[in-house]
């Protein structure tokens, strides 16, 4: 499979605004920084976990300790990817026991890696509570996981893909979505592909705008029924007050014909 770069979803500008605003979120949700600890998934969870913790110590003044996670043996599909897979360093110096652990990620995809980092995390201690951090979220869930730190969402279809490239592990800051071509396809059927893509998405815009047209029309129908009600209503009001005052003439002629009657009547 090769990796075919469609287009810069965050520079590295956008990437640093992003951890910054995260790592207020995370102080605000806690309430502080008292027992609380950031875990990197590796490989690209570390250095994010390493930047929010810096960017926590600038505006509140106190360093979150920053632990490492190597989730390679926890995989669902290790006998799948490799018979003598690489395992990293998991690096966890601080007792998790009853702390508040927030697990920093790249991209969350399917849940799979963050599941796997879920249990991992369990055999060192039982924490109070487990947050998950991540720079971007592309869906396809595929396990009950969400995030509750959200750098940026970026709808995903299931040929693409989301590269995040960090300074530290990649020489640069920059989030690409991509997309997975594979290798001997003709620049014709790559072409074809994406003619497709695009025929799909203007369907979808197309689809989406003729929702709201049509609910745009029922609620006019709606407004015009509600007018109509309201104008019956004052028809039915103004001509209930006119046979009123008619009936109230009526017995008010009755009576002074009644009076002039007696009235006779006494002379």
């Amino acid at each position: 499979m090769k990796i075919l770069r469609k287009a810069v979803v965050m520079d590295e500008l956008q990437v640093t605004r992003t951890l910054q605003r995260s790592a207020h979120e995370i102080v605000e949700r806690n309430k502080g920084v008292e027992g609380l600890i950031l875990v990197g998934i590796r490989k690209r969870g570390v250095p994010l976990a390493e930047r929010i913790s810096r960017a926590i110590e600038r505006f509140e003044g106190k360093k979150v300790p920053v632990g490492a996670l190597d989730i390679t043996l926890y995989r669902d599909d290790l006998q799948m990817i490799a018979h003598n897979p690489i395992v990293g360093k998991t690096e966890i110096n601080e007792d998790v026991t009853d702390k508040v652990v927030v697990l920093v990620d790249d991209v969350l995809f399917t849940g799979r890696t963050v599941r796997a980092a879920l249990d991992e995390l369990i055999d060192f201690g039982r924490p109070r509570a487990i947050q998950l951090a991540v720079l971007v979220d592309r869906g396809h869930r595929e396990l009950p996981i969400r995030a509750d730190f959200v750098g940026k969402n970026v709808p995903t279809a299931s040929h693409e893909t989301v590269e995040v490239l960090l300074k530290e592990t990649d020489g640069e800051d920059r989030v690409y979505l991509s997309e997975l071509i594979e290798e001997g396809s003709t620049p014709e059927v790559k072409e074809e592909e994406r003619v497709k893509e695009t025929v799909r998405k203007e369907r979808r815009g197309v689809m989406a705008r003729c929702g709201s047209k049509g609910k745009a029309r029922t609620k006019a129908k709606a407004k015009t029924k509600a007018k109509a009600k309201t104008k019956a209503k004052a028809k039915a009001k103004t001509k209930a007050k006119a046979k009123a005052k008619t009936k109230a003439k009526a017995k008010a002629k009755t009576k002074a014909k009644a009076k002039s009657k007696a009235r006779a009547k006494r002379r």
